[in-house]
């Protein structure tokens, strides 16, 4: 055991159980924390300045100085996953105020855990300034979410807003908002013109975008598919979506 480690060896420690009520959404929100599993999780956490407490697997080598030594068989019950590495940690909730409109992502009651995990990494990808979740959108810190995100949780503003409220103070803004749809009346990819204040709004997996939501939008558009295609996956089609109207941002760094 190194310097600076504790270890837990008993499923009744205070402690021990207090990081198991994490894995419900009422005590992460009651304690603004979560679990997230993995090196690479527990290290993006500590460069975005919200890691509280790294969790080790006795027996694991980490690069963390400071952690706290669970017994194998306590470890693994409080892993969601058998790929963690032996390292899980505890994180703090932090919602980053969203600074620029150039590029914006609304995600209207989407429920599946991949898929918001993987708009919100595509996101950050392709330089979208912030994501905006309806009330009845998945939690962004469950557990599966967090783990598709790869990170990108950490490095992307991400807030909780009535949907229809938001996209008019955009519009005053003078942002332009377009609703992801499938519908004939829908402008394709390519038809739409880009300008330098967009945000574009996916919906749930069966039944879509509000009829309401949609009726407050600037436009609406609807990727170009082969006819033996109904839909896509919403994480597949919001990524080609924000692909199209990527922010230049994005590119910055690329040779």
């Amino acid at each position: 055991m190194k310097r600076g480690q504790n270890m837990i060896t008993s499923k009744d420690n205070s402690q021990y159980k207090f990081w198991g009520k994490l894995q419900q959404k009422k005590y992460r929100q009651k304690e603004q924390l979560f679990l997230v599993e993995g090196l690479h999780l527990a290290v993006e956490a500590k460069k975005n300045n919200v890691l509280v407490e790294v969790l080790v697997r006795e027996g694991t080598i980490t690069e963390f100085e400071e952690t706290t030594l669970l017994k194998q068989d306590l470890f693994d019950k409080l892993a969601g996953t058998v790929n963690s590495a032996g390292v899980m940690a505890v994180c703090r909730m932090h919602e980053a105020e969203i600074m620029a409109m150039d590029r914006l992502l609304l995600v209207d009651g989407v429920q599946d855990p991949g898929n918001l995990g993987t708009l919100i990494r595509s996101a950050l990808a392709f330089g979208f300034d912030g994501i905006v979740l309806s009330e009845n959108t998945v939690d962004v810190y469950n557990e599966k979410v967090v783990r598709a995100t790869q990170g990108a949780l950490f490095a992307l503003p991400i807030i909780r807003r009535d949907l229809v409220a938001y996209v008019k103070e955009l519009q005053k803004a003078n942002v332009q908002v377009y609703a992801a749809i499938l519908n004939t009346a829908a402008k394709p990819l390519n038809a739409v013109s880009t300008v330098d204040q967009m945000a574009f709004i996916v919906g749930n997996e069966g039944a879509g975008i509000r009829a309401d939501l949609v009726a407050t939008c600037n436009n609406s558009v609807e990727i170009e598919m082969n006819a033996t295609t109904e839909s896509l996956n919403v994480g597949v089609a919001g990524s080609i979506i924000m692909y199209q109207f990527r922010h230049t941002k994005c590119m910055k760094n690329k040779k």
